[in-house]
C-alpha cells in the first residue's frame, strides 16, 4: 500500500504539490461560430431545469457534460478511476468481504432487483470499498462509477442524475438534520427508475442517521454492513504489495489480542501499511503499541508526579505533555507558552511570582519526557504518531473541557508571538484530530479565530481537510453553507475566496466554483481576491470556468427577479473577464451566437449597475490598451465591443473612454462608436414595418 492510499484510509487525501496547468487556447478571432448544443435529458425546449445537475454518460469514463448552477439543489458527479485506493482495494485477489457473509451475497441480489441499496454501517468499515465492488460486478459490462457530492437543504431525490450506464454511491453519513418523510418512499421509486436505465445507487449511511418512519421503506434493501476479517485484510494487502514473506509475521503473539478485537477496515489497513513499511520483525512489538495509539505509555505519560518526575507537579507535568503534543517540533518557548497559557485558562494564576517559584522550564520538559534538539521540543520520536495518540487521548477521556480544549489550542495558533511555523504545527494537528474524530468544531473555531496574517494558515488547514475522503464532505458544505448566509464577515468571505482558488478548487473545480460565485456576490465589483481566484482558475481548470460562468448567465437570464443570483453572476463574470486568461475565455466564446449573447447582456447589465461601473470602465480601458494595436484581434474585439455599445442609453459611457485628457478622441473607441450607431440603426430599420 503507498503513502497516499493510506492516507485515503485514514480520512486525509493527499493534495497534489503542483498541478500542471492545461494550456489555455488563445483568442482566435477567425474561428468558425460553434453550432449550439442540441437538448439534452432533463432541458425541455433546451433549457435547463433549474437546480440539476446534467450529466450525459460515455463509454468507459462517463461525464461529458453537467449543468453547475449556484443556487438549488443538486448532486455534483465525481468520477471514480483506477487510481483511487478503494477502487484498487476492490478488485480481485484484494477485496476482502464483510464477515457477515449471508448480508453480503445478498447485497448484489437486492441492488439488482431494486436499482438502490443502503449499506449501513459506522464510518472506517470499508462502505466505500464494497460499494465500488458491488456497482463493479453488479452487470457486465460494469457501469461508469461515480461518487455524488449533493449541494441541498435537505436530502432529495430529485437532483440525483438517471443517466444510462451509470453506478454512483452518495454518503449519507452523518446528517445535520432528520430527511423529510418522503425520502424512503422516494428512493424506492427512484431505483426503480434507474433499473430501467441499467443505473444503479449504492447508498453509504450509519447507524445512528439511518433509522425513522421515512427510513422505513428502504428496510428490503438496507445491508447493515460488517467490516471485513482484520486479519485476512491484512494478509491480501501483504500480497497485493508483493510481501507474502510477511504472512507468517500474523502468527506471532504480539497480535493475538488484535485478532481477537478483529478491528475495523480503516484500523486493519492502517495496520498492513505500518507493517509493510516496517524494516523487519524486530519492529512488530512498537507497530503493535503503535496501533494501539499508544494508549500505555499516553497513561504512563500523564501519571507521573514528584516522585518520579523531578519537581514539576501532576497537573503541571499533563500539561507540558499536551503542549508538546499540540507543538510536536516547535520551539522550547511556544511549548512551554501554550502550557502556561492552558494553566492560567483552567484558573492558576502565571503571575512573575508563581512562575518563578515553579519548576524550571528543563525540569517540566524533563518530566513530560519531552527531548530537545537545538531549540526544538520533540516527544519521542522513536514512537510514529505518539503526539497525535496523545491529543486524540486527550480529546476521548476529557469530553466535558472540549471547548476550553478547543479555545486554548486555536488562541495558541491565533497569537501573533508565536511563530508561524509553529502555528502551523498546530493548526496541521486540530485538522487531523478534526477529521479523525469528526469534530466539526475544531474547523469552525479554525475559520472563525484566526485572522489577518494568520488566515493563511486556516486556509491551509480547511484546504486539506476539504480533501478528506470521509469528513470532506462536511468542510465543503460549511464553506457553502456561510457563502449562503445573508451577511457573512469578510474574513469568512476571504477565507473561502483563497481555499477556491487553490489547490482544492485546482483538484475539485465544480465544487470550488458554486463557492467561489456564492462569495463573489458579497464583494464589491472589481475585488481584487475575486479576481486573482478566477484567473488562477481559467488557468488550471479553463474548461470548468468557461462552462459554469455560461451556466450562471443563462441561469441568470431565465430568473431576471433573482437579486441574489444577478449580483454574483455579473461580480464572476467581472471577476473572470479582469484577467487575460479570463479575458480569452469570454472571447473565445463569443464565436457560438447564444453564448455571445449571454456575453453581450452580461456587459450591458454591468454597465447600467451603478455600482459596478467604475470597476468595468477600468477593464474597458485594459481592453483598449491590450487589443488596440492587435492587428489579429482588434477588429473581432472591437465588433464584440459595438454589440455591447448597440442600445443609445449605454452610448453616455463612452465619454469615459473615448475622449483623454488632452480632449483627444482615441480611433479605438471612435470606430466601436460608429459600428455601435450603426447597428442600432440597421436593427431599427430591419424591426419597422
Amino acid at each position: 500500500m503507498t503513502d497516499n492510499e493510506q492516507d485515503r484510509r485514514e480520512g486525509t487525501e493527499s493534495m497534489p504539490a503542483s498541478v500542471e496547468p492545461p494550456p489555455v487556447a488563445p483568442f482566435e478571432p477567425n474561428e468558425p461560430a460553434g453550432s449550439p448544443r442540441p437538448p439534452e435529458v432533463g432541458e425541455p425546449n433546451g433549457q435547463p431545469q433549474s437546480g440539476s445537475v446534467r450529466f450525459s454518460h460515455s463509454g468507459d469514463h462517463g461525464i461529458q457534460a453537467y449543468n453547475l448552477h449556484l443556487n438549488g439543489d443538486q448532486a455534483i458527479p465525481v468520477p471514480v478511476t483506477e487510481s483511487d485506493a478503494d477502487y484498487k482495494a476492490s478488485q480481485d485477489g484484494r477485496f476482502v468481504p464483510p464477515r457477515n457473509t449471508d448480508q453480503w451475497q445478498a447485497a448484489s441480489k437486492l441492488l439488482d432487483e431494486y436499482g438502490v441499496i443502503v449499506l449501513c454501517s459506522a464510518q472506517g468499515h470499508g462502505r466505500r470499498t464494497a460499494a465500488i465492488r458491488l456497482l463493479s460486478t453488479v452487470t457486465s459490462p460494469p457501469p461508469a462509477l461515480f461518487d455524488l457530492d449533493p449541494e441541498w437543504s435537505k436530502p432529495s431525490v430529485r437532483p440525483l442524475p438517471k443517466e444510462a450506464g451509470a453506478g454512483c454511491i452518495l454518503d449519507l453519513s452523518d446528517l445535520a438534520e432528520q430527511p423529510g418523510e418522503r425520502l424512503g418512499t422516494d428512493l424506492v421509486s427512484y431505483g426503480a427508475e434507474l433499473r430501467k436505465n441499467n443505473s444503479f445507487l449504492v447508498i453509504l449511511a450509519t447507524p445512528a442517521d439511518w433509522y425513522g418512519h421515512w427510513a422505513e421503506p428502504t428496510l428490503p434493501f438496507t445491508i447493515r454492513l460488517e467490516s471485513p476479517d482484520a486479519r485476512a485484510l491484512v494478509t491480501a494487502e501483504f500480497r497485493a504489495n508483493y510481501r507474502g514473506d510477511r504472512v507468517t509475521w500474523l502468527d506471532r503473539t504480539e497480535f493475538a489480542g488484535i485478532w481477537k478485537a478483529n478491528p475495523s477496515a480503516r484500523a486493519s489497513w492502517r495496520l498492513a501499511d505500518r507493517l509493510l513499511r516496517a524494516s523487519g520483525s524486530e519492529q512488530i512489538q512498537a507497530i503493535v503499541d503503535e496501533f494501539g495509539d499508544w494508549h500505555s505509555e499516553v497513561e504512563k505519560l500523564l501519571s507521573r508526579n514528584r516522585a518520579t518526575g523531578g519537581n514539576a507537579d501532576l497537573l503541571s507535568t499533563r500539561v507540558t505533555v499536551w503542549a508538546g503534543a499540540l507543538l510536536h517540533g516547535g520551539q522550547r518557548e511556544s511549548v512551554i507558552k501554550a502550557a502556561d497559557d492552558l494553566l492560567t485558562r483552567l484558573g492558576l494564576e502565571r503571575h512573575p511570582v508563581n512562575v518563578l517559584a515553579d519548576a524550571t522550564t528543563s525540569s517540566r520538559l524533563d518530566a513530560a519526557e519531552i527531548t530537545r534538539d537545538g531549540d526544538r521540543a520533540f516527544h519521542d520520536t522513536q514512537k510514529e504518531g505518539l503526539p497525535a495518540a496523545i491529543l486524540r487521548h486527550l480529546w476521548d477521556e476529557f469530553p466535558t473541557q472540549h471547548e476550553l480544549l478547543r479555545r486554548w489550542a486555536i488562541g495558541i495558533a491565533a497569537d501573533r508571538t508565536v511563530p508561524e511555523e509553529d502555528a502551523r504545527l498546530i493548526t496541521t494537528a486540530l485538522w487531523k484530530l478534526a477529521a479523525h474524530r469528526h469534530d466539526r468544531a475544531i474547523l469552525d473555531g479554525l475559520a472563525s479565530d484566526l485572522k489577518g496574517p494568520r488566515r493563511g494558515l486556516a486556509v491551509e488547514a480547511l484546504t486539506k481537510a476539504a480533501g478528506d475522503a470521509e469528513f470532506g464532505r462536511y468542510v465543503r458544505d460549511r464553506l457553502r453553507q456561510w457563502m449562503d448566509a445573508k451577511n457573512p464577515s469578510d474574513d469568512k468571505v476571504e477565507l473561502v475566496i483563497e481555499i477556491c482558488a487553490g489547490t482544492w478548487g485546482i483538484q475539485q473545480p465544480t465544487l470550488a466554483l458554486t463557492r467561489l460565485g456564492k462569495a463573489a456576490g458579497h464583494k464589491t465589483f472589481g475585488s481584487a481576491t475575486v479576481v486573482n481566484a478566477f484567473q488562477q482558475l481559467a488557468l488550471q481548470r479553463p474548461d470548468d470556468v468557461r462552462k459554469a460562468v455560461d451556466q450562471w448567465l443563462t441561469d441568470a437570464e431565465s430568473r431576471p427577479t433573482d437579486e441574489t443570483l444577478s449580483r454574483q453572476t455579473l461580480g464572476s463574470f467581472l471577476a473572470l473577464v479582469s484577467s487575460d486568461e479570463g479575458t480569452d475565455l469570454i472571447l473565445n466564446s463569443t464565436h457560438d451566437t447564444k453564448a455571445r449573447l449571454r456575453i453581450i447582456h452580461a456587459w450591458q447589465r454591468l454597465l447600467s449597475t451603478d455600482d459596478a461601473v467604475d470597476a468595468v470602465v477600468t477593464q474597458l480601458l485594459r481592453w483598449h490598451e491590450r487589443f488596440q494595436e492587435d492587428a489579429d484581434r482588434r477588429e473581432a474585439v472591437v465588433d464584440v465591443l459595438a454589440d455591447i455599445f448597440a442600445p443609445p442609453s449605454l452610448r453616455p459611457g463612452l465619454d469615459r473612454l473615448m475622449v483623454t485628457e488632452e480632449a483627444a478622441i482615441l480611433p479605438f473607441w471612435r470606430e466601436v462608436l460608429v459600428l455601435a450607431a450603426n447597428r442600432y440603426r440597421a436593427s431599427k430599420e430591419a424591426s419597422t414595418p
